[in-house]
């Protein structure tokens, strides 16, 4: 949690924040390879062709980012060392011996995770003025106990109960919904590339939460 954080905050600040998103979310095909390299985790059929749908998406999405991103080396590894993290959290999360419930857990890593980002704060970011509108305070609000609050919390108890390939392929909603929602929000309509690249997620997700059974039902049909 705290590589997750640390690095996505160095790596937001170095990058456009949608190239960094995207690096971001390669997080899923790290998973997988990981898991299959150094934790033993089989390598089937589904989970591959998820991560390479999962790896098509992403390529597509940065198709025009790739020139911008050329000149910024550190701000990409620094980012996709993120995607590392949160990889490596997710597979060492599913294997661990706990002793307390994965609720308490989860709330003892944000608190600890917490405390270390607001001393690399004092000790690299001036202190801010909080002179904050009242539209940024809902923001930070809604970050704090949704963001990092509740959403973190279930997603700990995915990644506890759910093979890792399937928890972190059902992650991808999130760049969906971020989709749709800049539609509506932003008003800015998505590309072709853009449909390529949900399709993609889709079928990244079908591939590992779809049951077996009504796969082979599906191709009998």
């Amino acid at each position: 949690m705290l590589g997750w954080h640390t690095l996505a905050i160095f790596g937001v600040a170095a990058l456009a924040s949608g190239r960094a998103a995207i690096l971001g979310f390669t997080m899923p095909v790290w998973t997988v390879l990981l898991g299959a390299l150094f934790f033993g985790q089989p390598l089937t059929r589904r989970s591959a062709v998820a991560a390479l749908a999962v790896a098509g998406a992403v390529a597509l999405l940065l198709a025009d980012e790739l020139a911008a991103m050329a000149g910024r080396p550190v701000g990409v590894a620094v980012m996709l060392g993120a995607a590392l993290s949160w990889a490596i959290g997710t597979l060492m999360m599913r294997r661990a011996h706990l002793t307390l419930p994965v609720e308490a857990l989860t709330v003892w890593m944000m608190l600890l995770t917490a405390a270390t980002l607001w001393v690399l704060a004092l000790a690299f970011e001036p202190w801010p003025h909080w002179r904050f509108s009242a539209r940024m305070w809902g923001l930070l609000a809604y970050g704090v106990l949704f963001n990092y609050g509740f959403a973190q919390i279930i997603w700990f108890s995915l990644a506890r109960h759910l093979p890792p390939a399937t928890s972190a392929m059902s992650v991808m909603m999130v760049p969906l919904i971020g989709t749709a929602s800049a539609t509506v929000i932003a008003g800015e309509w998505p590309r072709w590339t853009d449909g390529v690249a949900v399709v993609c997620v889709m079928a990244a997700i079908a591939a590992v939460l779809v049951p077996p059974a009504v796969w082979r039902g599906l191709l009998k049909r």
